[in-house]
């Protein structure tokens, strides 16, 4: 890793896996991005307290979104970062950063506020943008994660080569993405498997909860040898939600490892985070999303087009599914409802 945060060997944890707490990133879109200065100051508090050292905290689509989505947050990246720099003495903190969303000077400007580490997200079947923010912040001296969304869209194989190719560009370490919460546990045991036996950059793991396994995804994911598993306060976070950063780390205790107070962090959760008011999460479109692997971006327009064909809006997210999980186009997701709708063959052709 960058010499810039370099945990201490002689602190006394027995840590094997790192908990990065994105509650302050991903938990934003749970709640339309309007997390408080007040409610990101005591989780940043309550998770240093608690033995977190990485903390991920601003928009939910990272550097510069609240410029680029249609709904900003409430507390700007420029004052994330003062509030951040204010509370943390001993955690590092970091954002996320989607090459196109934030350009390199944006980068360079968190760098300059104190921001310690960067998580680059980029999808998985294009992982080119990454190569010059890598170089970057590998020059600025922060640690540097590569995070490949919609890991789920490639066999083990295509997995790994993504992963080499973050690894040769420079990463620190890479993160596998189960953006849809669609894996199973044997699923996560075997991806770890065979990309650990055929890399050796440190890997990470993020999990989301549509099938209500992202907790047992990660604990998978750790014993597969993940460095680093993503958690969230009380599950928060988009969607179907997080694994859940307290019974993870209650579960790491109930295995020998006591480098988090679980009791602490669940009475953060439950006195910060769990009295938030949160938007309306349909659980049969997280549900079917997680079984067809269909990342939820994509359910207002599959919903828009089964609506204006007349089909079920679930049989038609399955038969998405089986063209393009990566990016379906309106007009291919309209001809199949249309299909559907007249019982014929697909003739679409990708």
């Amino acid at each position: 890793m960058s010499e810039t945060f370099q945990p201490a060997a002689d602190d006394g944890r027995s840590a094997t896996v790192e908990i990065l707490d994105c509650t302050l990133r991903d938990g934003s879109y749970a709640v339309d991005f309007t997390f408080t200065e007040g409610t990101i100051r005591n989780v940043l508090t309550g998770l240093e307290g608690s033995g977190v050292r990485f903390v991920e905290l601003g928009h939910g689509m990272g550097l510069n979104a609240a410029g680029r989505a249609s709904r900003p947050s409430l507390v700007s990246d420029a004052r994330c970062f003062e509030i951040a720099s204010e509370t943390l003495s001993s955690a590092s903190w970091g954002m996320f950063c989607i090459p196109g969303i934030a350009e390199l000077d944006h980068l360079r400007a968190a760098v300059a506020a104190g921001m310690q580490f960067v998580r680059i997200g980029v999808d998985i079947t294009a992982v080119a943008p990454a190569e010059d923010f890598v170089a970057l912040a590998r020059d600025l001296g922060i640690t540097t994660f590569a995070n490949l969304m919609k890991t789920n869209v490639l066999d083990a194989g295509g997995v790994t080569r993504a992963v080499r190719q973050c690894a040769e560009y420079g990463a620190d370490a890479v993160y596998l993405v189960d953006s849809v919460g669609g894996y199973l546990p044997a699923d996560v045991s075997e991806l770890f498997d065979q990309v650990g036996r055929s890399t050796t950059v440190p890997l990470g793991f993020h999990g989301h909860d549509n099938l209500s396994l992202a907790n047992a995804n990660s604990l998978a994911a750790a014993r597969g040898g993940a460095r680093f598993v993503d958690t969230t306060l009380d599950g928060i976070g988009r969607g179907a939600g997080n694994t859940v950063t307290e019974t993870f780390a209650a579960t790491l205790h109930a295995q020998g490892d006591r480098s988090y107070d679980f009791r602490a962090l669940a009475e953060l959760s439950e006195s910060v985070v769990r009295p938030l008011e949160r938007l309306h999460d349909d659980r049969t479109y997280q549900l079917v999303g997680g079984i067809t692997r269909t990342h939820s971006t994509f359910f207002p327009l599959i919903s828009r087009c089964a609506k204006t064909a007349n089909v079920d809006v679930f049989e038609l997210m399955a038969a998405v599914a089986d063209i393009d999980r990566v990016h379906p186009a309106e007009d291919m997701v309209l001809e199949a409802a249309r299909a559907m709708a007249a019982r014929q063959p697909l003739t679409f052709i990708p």
